[in-house]
């Protein structure tokens, strides 16, 4: 009712008043959504024991037609309306209410008394109104028509005169003018809706007003016919009943269930469709949150049915309500639904009423948990194809291609902030001869303790890499004496004592080269890998199971305690 620009009112079946919309209340200034006001504030006292006894009878079948009376402003100021009353469905305002919407014709009013007061004043004058004005014998035939007539019938001015009025109008229309023009020839006002089409010319729309010119002593003379032009309103109304139609067309085939809930007085009306989606019998309805609370799914229930603080919130956020959530239907289905509504203030600001839809999203919802899964079985997936394409699959380190990216970028930005590199390879001595004297199987499982101890003395910022075959790299980012972490490699070797019977300690032992190089200049992976190799081969040299450590000229040696 807020919607209409017009003034509206719903009664109850007694004929007075339950509630006036906003532009009723801004035009008498009422504040107060909830206030009661009288019929004597708001429609003239000359008006006032016709519409009363109008309203009294609503119930009558068949006497739904508009009337017409004046109501006062907040100033006491009359102007004319056309009053309609319109049966409400029961549940919005009780069994018997009424809806009451008045349309503005305060202006048709007043051209209609000023020319009921002058039907003896010189025809000519009629030629003033843009209003179709025609003075019609009791025969129905044109006694005079005025330019605005002519013109929209067609005919020529001042040519009228003896033609049958109805006959210029679509043959379609003939009836309910013949039942106009019967009423008004006994002296009653009559009215009908009727159109004009000339060739060529867009079809327009006429409200169609029959008064009858009264003789002395009563008896009807003549029939003052004026028509006004409706077509912008009837084409209004067209596009308001498209506009209902395509929302009833978009709830159905959409499959949305519309709900309307009055917060304030916890009372919930719902349409067929939404019994529908929930599985329910429309018969039986539900009318309060609490009844709906058993059709919602445990989990869900309480934050779907947070009413009033959920309401609030959204009012103060100036968003509209939405929510995703479960419910359980009869048979034990879960479905999954999404609700949407338009939050509705009161005059305090609170949350009064809240109008909105639900619409099934199940196979939608299964969907995207689908997809959801399908996206993380495919991320491990791509994580996993990663990892092995940078990891060792026998030792579980870093490999070849990770190593060599890895020590691009170190290269990189040791040469940009004159860092220091430090570089270890690393052999496992006798090892082949391992291989032969207990399997393969036993050299795997010694290289993943190998692997396993070079990285438990490793810091967070240095990579460990496995070079290939019995080789290992080991990058030292940043540091510019490596002897005391190399010694505790060393050691966690040999703490593994790893029989090896061929090796002249008894046990597997490893070699390692080692250079430090400082940024003098570009640093390349490959200069440092063959520094640290030629380090390697010289530990190799010296006997085994030692480390050779090397920076820029100096060469150091260092042998296990």
């Amino acid at each position: 009712m807020d919607i209409l620009k017009c003034p509206a009112c719903v009664l109850d079946r007694t004929g007075n008043i339950v509630h006036l919309n906003s532009a009723w209340r801004e035009r008498v200034g009422l504040v107060d959504v909830n206030a009661r006001i009288a019929w004597t504030r708001l429609i003239h006292s000359e008006d006032m024991e016709v519409a009363y006894a109008r309203f009294q009878s609503v119930a009558t079948p068949g006497n739904l037609d508009g009337f017409e009376c004046r109501l006062l402003d907040g100033n006491g100021n009359a102007h004319w309306f056309l009053l309609n009353l319109h049966p409400m469905n029961e549940g919005a305002a009780g069994k018997g209410a009424w809806l009451c919407i008045c349309t503005d014709v305060h202006g048709l009013k007043c051209r209609e008394i000023e020319l009921e007061r002058r039907t003896s004043a010189q025809t000519d004058m009629l030629n003033v109104s843009v209003d179709c004005i025609k003075l019609i014998s009791l025969d129905g035939t044109l006694v005079h028509m005025n330019k605005a007539g002519c013109h929209a019938l067609g005919v020529a001015d001042g040519s009228s005169f003896g033609m049958p009025w109805l006959s210029l109008l679509p043959e379609d229309i003939w009836p309910a003018g013949e039942q106009a023009l019967a009423a008004a020839r006994s002296g009653v006002f009559a009215r009908f809706s009727g159109r004009s089409a000339l060739p060529g010319q867009k079809e327009q729309h006429w409200d169609n007003m029959l008064t009858p010119v009264m003789a002395a002593e009563g008896v009807p003379t003549a029939i003052l016919c004026v028509s006004r032009e409706v077509t912008v309103e009837r084409e209004a109304l067209a596009l308001l009943q498209e506009s209902q139609e395509r929302l009833m067309i978009a709830a159905r085939v959409g499959g949305l269930g519309i709900w309307d809930y009055d917060i304030q007085q916890d009372e919930l009306h719902c349409d067929e469709s939404w019994y529908r989606i929930m599985g329910r019998d429309p018969d039986d309805p539900v009318r309060s949150i609490a009844e709906f609370r058993p059709f919602i799914h445990p989990e869900d229930v309480d934050r779907a049915t947070e009413v009033m603080r959920t309401a609030a919130e959204l009012i103060a956020a100036k968003r509209d309500y939405a929510i995703v959530f479960r419910i359980v239907r009869p048979n034990g289905d879960i479905r999954w639904v999404r609700s949407a509504a338009c939050l509705i203030q009161g005059v305090s600001g609170a949350p009064k009423r809240a109008v909105g839809f639900i619409v099934d999203i199940t196979d939608e919802r299964r969907g995207e948990l689908a997809l959801r899964d399908a996206n993380r079985t495919l991320k491990k997936e791509k994580l996993s194809l990663v990892r092995q394409s940078l990891e060792d699959p026998l030792t579980g380190i870093a490999n070849r291609r990770h190593l060599d990216s890895q020590l691009e970028l170190i290269c990189r930005h040791a040469s940009q902030t004159g860092g220091s590199i430090c570089i270890v390879m690393i052999d496992v001595d006798h090892f082949k001869a391992y291989n032969d004297r207990y399997g393969h199987l036993e050299g795997d499982a010694a290289l993943r303790r190998i692997a396993s101890a070079l990285q438990s003395v490793a810091r967070h910022s240095d990579v460990v890499a496995r070079y290939g075959g019995e080789e290992f790299a080991f990058v030292l980012n940043g540091l510019r004496d490596p002897a005391p972490l190399l010694e505790r490699f060393t050691a966690s070797v040999a703490d593994l004592a790893i029989v090896h019977d061929v090796s002249p300690t008894g046990y597997l032992t490893v070699s390692c080269g080692c250079v430090v190089f400082g940024s003098n200049g570009e640093l390349s992976p490959a200069l440092l890998l063959r520094a640290s190799d030629e380090a390697l081969y010289q530990a190799k040299m010296n006997g085994r199971n030692q480390c050779v450590i090397r920076s820029a000229a100096i060469t150091s040696m260092a042998q296990p305690g």
